[in-house]
């Protein structure tokens, strides 16, 4: 018994171990992505009750989050601002408390507004990791992060104004988004620190901003329900090449580590 509970405390020390700041900027700049994630999930299980694949999406980003928050919970680099990590946890409690409720309007209206609070505090807590790694390829790690979230958020604002939930700030933000997320690829692009492999995906996701774009402009004469196929589709294949990019960002940072 006393071998086994040694053996058990020797794995979760390398685990902890093996945690870079890289590592949990990255993780942590996920928990800004599914926050919006969830949201969206939550909205278009409201529009599409009978899709399946947004019930998964959305059970499984909640398990994620509270994976990955018990993640930078253990690691013992970022003990200097582990008072916004206790700020982020609990803005997650009240989101998830309104996240487990039953689909309706009134509640997606609620989700919505909560969602933005929780991705406030995980943003601040990803800034204030950047600044402890004092390197600039933190603040790749970050933006290249929070283009992950954009993607969600887009996702978000859409599903939002389809179904009727805060139609202005849904539109308004949906546009900002968009904007921003176009401003942030050309910030990345200018990157002295990007390797050929880099500014590849950084080209494909300016191919698939450039898609989803037209779907938003109303260029596509399809059904609504090929619509939301073709929007989250696209914005997930941008969440999916943005998180590579990230990651090799974050193994930058930890190259210099």
């Amino acid at each position: 018994m006393k071998l086994s509970a040694v053996f058990i405390l020797l794995i979760l020390s390398l685990d902890v171990t093996a945690f870079s700041m890289g590592d949990a900027i990255n993780i942590a700049g996920r928990q800004r992505m599914l926050s919006q994630r969830i949201t969206q999930t939550y909205i278009l299980r409201g529009i599409q009750p009978e899709a399946e694949r947004h019930e998964k999406v959305f059970t499984r980003s909640i398990q994620d989050f509270k994976q990955n928050h018990k993640k930078l919970d253990r690691f013992h680099g970022a003990n200097k601002v582990k008072n916004q990590l206790l700020i982020v946890q609990k803005e997650w409690e009240f989101f998830e408390e309104i996240a487990q409720q039953p689909v309706s309007k009134e509640n997606a209206a609620e989700l919505f507004e909560r969602s933005n609070s929780l991705l406030s505090a995980a943003h601040i807590y990803v800034v204030k990791l950047q600044q402890l790694a004092q390197h600039n390829s933190a603040e790749l790690i970050n933006v290249a992060g929070r283009q992950r979230m954009l993607s969600q958020r887009i996702a978000k604002n859409y599903a939002a104004k389809l179904w009727g939930i805060s139609p202005e700030d849904a539109e308004s933000g949906l546009q900002m988004d968009l904007s921003e997320y176009s401003n942030r690829l050309n910030q990345l692009l200018d990157s002295p620190f990007n390797t050929p492999e880099i500014n590849n995906n950084l080209h494909k996701a300016k191919d698939h901003l450039s898609y989803a774009s037209r779907g938003f402009d109303g260029e596509m004469k399809i059904s609504e329900k090929r619509q939301i196929q073709v929007i989250t589709g696209t914005t997930d294949l941008m969440l999916r090449n943005m998180n590579i990019i990230t990651e090799q960002y974050a193994e930058l940072l930890n190259s210099r580590e």
